[in-house]
């Protein structure tokens, strides 16, 4: 996700970091440049977030405790690795959030359930599609 997310977007893009977590894949783009706002269900893992970005001396813009669906901007780049059937509930929201031209990363999903978030989302362009092990990432395009 790291390699991907590095070739896609320009300093001071916009991206948003769905499920968060610790904030590792919003961290990462904040080093590098990135307007990054954070999300996640999870209020400690948003506390842990906002914690982390400090202890490695970036910043956040925004962070919202809830949905995706919250947000109230579009990204030129979208980052989600949670599970695939969260990725698929979440469908609608995640594509509606990327910017025309922009960039929806999806990762954590499992080999077993690559095609059905696939077929999700193919209303976007499928651009790139890893593997490893048994996990892949998905890559699309708002066209």
């Amino acid at each position: 996700m790291y390699f991907t997310a590095t070739k896609l977007y320009k300093k001071d893009d916009t991206l948003l970091d769905v499920g968060c977590g610790s904030g590792i894949l919003g961290i990462v783009a904040a080093k590098l440049g990135a307007v990054v706002d954070i999300c996640d269900t999870d209020e400690l893992a948003v506390k842990s977030a906002k914690d982390n970005f400090e202890l490695n001396g970036v910043k956040y813009h925004n962070s919202c405790i809830g949905s995706v669906s919250k947000r109230d901007k579009e990204y030129g780049v979208v980052v989600a690795n949670i599970i695939a059937d969260i990725l698929v509930r979440l469908s609608n929201d995640l594509k509606i959030s990327v910017k025309k031209d922009g960039y929806l990363i999806l990762s954590g999903i499992l080999e077993k359930y690559v095609d059905k978030v696939e077929k999700k989302f193919s209303t976007m362009k499928l651009i790139k599609k890893y593997k490893k092990n048994e996990w892949f990432t998905l890559v699309f395009k708002r066209q």
